[in-house]
This record gives structure tokens, sequence and C-alpha cells, in this order.
């Protein structure tokens, strides 16, 4: 009745004489009042009531598959919503991600006509325990088998009997790291889902897309994902799994400040001990303390990672015991060095050790070699311009002799370069087969 007189109203204040008078703001305002006084239909409580008690009479069993057409599959759509990873220890090889389990289908005996029901009433939720759901189980499941969701949960339903399903959770599954390129290796681990008990042609599990929903995301301090996919495959029992695979990039930031910089600063440390003087006694200490550093940081790696040796042992355990190793090697020859600094001097230094040291030495440091004088010798007192040139030898000044300090030095010289030698191509070698990742 309302709308019929404003209508009227707004008719004749055009079509009438006093069309002037209706300003914008009084037509706004009588538009305004046309729509809330406008009738909408709103279903009401007795509406659902209604609707729940028609979609599931008592022949309704949740126990039986849908699909009108049983020589066909039940198609069901599956995706997830990525929420973060919860964690990844490579040493027991256990991967767990929070997020959801979305999965679609529709059920044929759960439809209705919107109309009948308020004239809106499209969409319902309903317990999970009152319809038919898919019972899917993660196969990789670190501790134990279970079933997908609980009886709590619930189901969206629309008119058109599609029904939307979606199952929070921690999912947990085993995943083997290969951790050749750690700190800087990229993982790949895989949540697999199927149903036990449907065939090929009772059940279809189909991507709803190929990628994972990062819509409510949380970044990982410790791991960067950087790709995602999702797909189906059939595994050896004829048996449809869908696969959701995530690969993820460590963050190295950290490991690089805190392990890969102090182990190549340690390998510089330990050639150090050939600069120190021997006459300071704490040549062996030093390269002992050094040598054990090395080993608490080789203890730290082999901590972080699994006790096989499949699929790979890190690269950077290979590094670091090779530089200790040669740290075993460097203290070696420290000894050695020291015995020569230490040997009395009446002893014979053997023919094999001259050669040693005037290899490494140039054989000259300690031996001064004959040194003759050129003088001018005046032939003709009357012609000055005419000279001649005349060698005189002069006293040969005595040679030093080669001492044990000497060829302690010489050993010093030799374990600097060799030692220092390795040392760099082991690091040279590590970095190019880092680099090639």
């Amino acid at each position: 009745m309302y709308v019929s007189q404003i209508t009227t109203l707004i008719h004749s204040g055009i079509k009438g004489s006093s069309r002037s008078m209706l300003s914008d703001v009084n037509i706004s305002f009588l538009v305004h009042l046309l729509w809330l006084l406008t009738p909408c239909h709103m279903y009401s409580f007795s509406d659902e009531v209604n609707l729940l008690t028609a979609i599931f009479p008592a022949s309704y069993d949740r126990y039986i598959r849908p699909g009108e057409n049983r020589s066909a599959p039940l198609q069901v759509n599956v995706t997830f919503y990525f929420k973060s990873i919860k964690e990844f220890d490579e040493s027991i090889s256990k991967f767990s991600v929070t997020g959801a389990l979305g999965v679609f289908w529709v059920d044929h005996r759960l439809t209705w006509d919107p109309n009948t029901y308020g004239g809106d009433l499209d969409t319902t939720i309903v317990p999970q325990k009152r319809v038919w759901i898919p019972f899917l189980v993660n196969m990789l499941m670190y501790e134990k088998l279970e079933e997908i969701g609980n009886s709590e949960m619930n189901v969206r339903v629309d008119s058109n009997g599609k029904l939307t399903w979606v199952s929070p959770n921690i999912f947990e599954s085993t995943c083997d790291a290969d951790l050749s390129y750690y700190p800087f290796d990229s993982q790949t681990c895989s949540l697999r889902f199927y149903a036990p008990g449907f065939k090929l042609n009772e059940l279809d599990l189909t991507p709803l897309r190929n990628t994972m929903d990062f819509s409510e995301y949380s970044e990982n301090a410790l791991w960067k994902v950087v790709e995602t996919n999702i797909y189906t495959t059939t595994n050896n029992l004829n048996l449809q799994e869908i696969v959701m695979t995530v690969k993820m990039k460590r963050r190295s930031v950290y490991y690089i400040s805190s392990l890969v910089l102090p182990v190549a600063l340690l390998s510089l440390l330990q050639l150090s001990v050939y600069i120190m003087p021997p006459q300071c006694g704490e040549r062996v200490g030093f390269a002992t303390t050094v040598l054990l550093a090395v080993a608490v940081y080789l203890t730290l790696i082999q901590e972080k990672l699994p006790e096989g040796s499949e699929p790979s042992v890190s690269f950077l355990s290979y590094k670091l015991l090779g530089d200790f190793m040669v740290g075993v090697l460097i203290t070696v020859g420290v000894v050695v060095g020291l015995r020569f600094y230490n040997r009395e001097e009446d002893k014979a230094i053997p023919n094999y050790l001259k050669r040693f040291h005037k290899i490494i030495l140039g054989g000259g440091c300690c031996q001064n070699r004959n040194n003759r004088k050129v003088a001018w010798n005046d032939k003709d007192t009357r012609d000055a311009t005419e000279k001649e040139l005349k060698s005189v030898p002069q006293e040969e000044t005595p040679r030093s002799p080669l001492t044990w300090c000497d060829i302690g030095m010489a050993t010093d010289r030799f374990c600097l370069m060799m030692f220092g030698f390795v040392l760099l191509n082991c690091n040279i070698v590590y970095i190019i087969v880092i680099s090639s990742i």
C-alpha cells in the first residue's frame, strides 16, 4: 500500500505543476524509502528445520556412495589450503604442515528448490556424521594411519547437491631428505591421500587446481616454499592416489654466518701455527685446540643429519672431515718441526735433509759465496787515461754451517705451502660443488 502511494506521489509530482518544487534530495529520500518498504523474502528458522527434515528422510543412508549412474565414478575434487610449515626434522625424516584439506562432490539426494523454503535458502550446514563423505587416508602418515576429519566437523550443502568439506588439521608425513648440499639444499616432501576400498570405476579423485592455495600462507623462518603441485596417480594396488608435493628451499643466511664462515676461518687459523715462533712453546697446544674446534663443528653437523647414509651424505660433512684430517697432519708437522728445532747440534744432518733444505729454502740462506773485489791499476803514470781492469781476489768469508734450526725452518715452510694448497683446493672444490645447484 505504501509503495503504491509513494510511486503515485512521485509520478504526480513530476507530471504536475509542482514538479519544480521536488528537489533532488526529496527524490533520493523517496527512492530509499521505497526500497525499504519493498517486501523481501527471508527464510525462517522453521524453513531450515523443514529443509533438513526433507533432505534427510529415513531412507537416506550415509554409507552409500552418491551417484545416480552407478556405472560412472563419483567425481571428487580435492585441494589444499596451505597455512604454514610446522616442522621439518631431517634427523627423523618428519615433515608436518598446518593447513586444510578441501573436498568437493555432488550428492544427488541432497537437492531442493530454494523457493519452497523462504525463497533464498540455497545453502545449509550439516554435521559431517549425517552425510556421506569420502573416507580419505594419508598414506605417508608419520606415526599411524588416521581418517581425515572427525564427526564433529561441518559440511556445507548447496541446493544443487554440491557438498563442500574443509578439514583443517596438522598433516604429518615421512620425508627422506637429500642433504647433499646442506645447508644450501632444497627438499621436496609429499602428502599422499587415497580412499581405501574404492576402485577406479567407483571414485575419481581429481585436483581442483594444480597448485595449493596460499591465500592464508604464513612464512617459515627456516624454509621458503618454492613450488607446490597436486596431481593424481595410480599405485601398485591399482588404487588412485592424490599426491600433493611441496618443494622448499632452506634459508641459508644463518648457516653461512654460524657454520660455513667459521669453518673457513678455522682452516686459515690452522695454518697460522707455522708462523708462530718455535720458542713460544705453544705450537702444539694451539694446533690441538684448533683441531678440536673443527671436530666440534663436525659433531654439530652430524647431529642435524640423519644417521643413515642414504640418499646422500652432506658435502659439508666431507669437507669438514677433510679439514679435520688436514688438521691432524698439521699437528704432526708441528711436532716434527719442533723435533728439528730441539735436536742437538752435534748430530750430523743427513744428506737427504740437506737436499730438502736446498729445495725449500734455496740452499743459500745460511752460506755466503766468494766475493771478488774489482780494482783499477795504473799502467802508465804519465797517461792517466789508460787503465787496466784487474780482478784481485779477496779473503774468503767463512760459510755459515747448516743447523737443525735451518731444517726446522724448511719444514715449517714446506708444511705451510703444502697444507695451504690442500685447504685452498678443498674450499675451491666445495664452492664449485655448491654453486652447481
